[in-house]
């Protein structure tokens, strides 16, 4: 499989996890929960999700909670959505990138 290939599934993977929490947990979730990036395993069998949580720990903590809870949903929802021989396995990660990015503004700002 070529790369773009993996790029391509894994972006019509993100958009469809996205719609899936749009539809059914946008008031589910005390945190707010973006879908930040997908990648794909070359085989395409394995779609590993990341997701930015903004909230205090306790609601980072529920929301990615609710989201496994979910995740045979969300795959169900992925497999009507994205047409593939074979619907991915869902792996839900946390994305800390963008508390990373504060934090490290936040040190900046002190100095």
């Amino acid at each position: 499989m070529g790369v773009a290939r993996q790029k391509r599934v894994a972006e019509a993977i993100r958009a469809a996890v996205a719609e899936y929490l749009i539809l059914n947990l946008a008031n589910a979730t005390p945190g707010f929960i973006s879908v930040s990036k997908a990648k794909m395993s070359p085989d395409l069998k394995i779609a590993n999700v990341y997701f930015s949580i903004y909230g205090s720990e306790e609601d980072v903590a529920y929301s990615f909670k609710t989201l496994e809870h979910h995740s045979s949903r969300i795959r169900y929802h992925v497999g009507q959505e994205v047409i593939l021989k074979y619907v991915p396995e869902l792996r839900f990660f946390l994305d800390d990138t963008l508390n990373y990015t504060d934090k490290m503004n936040r040190v900046l700002k002190d100095l």
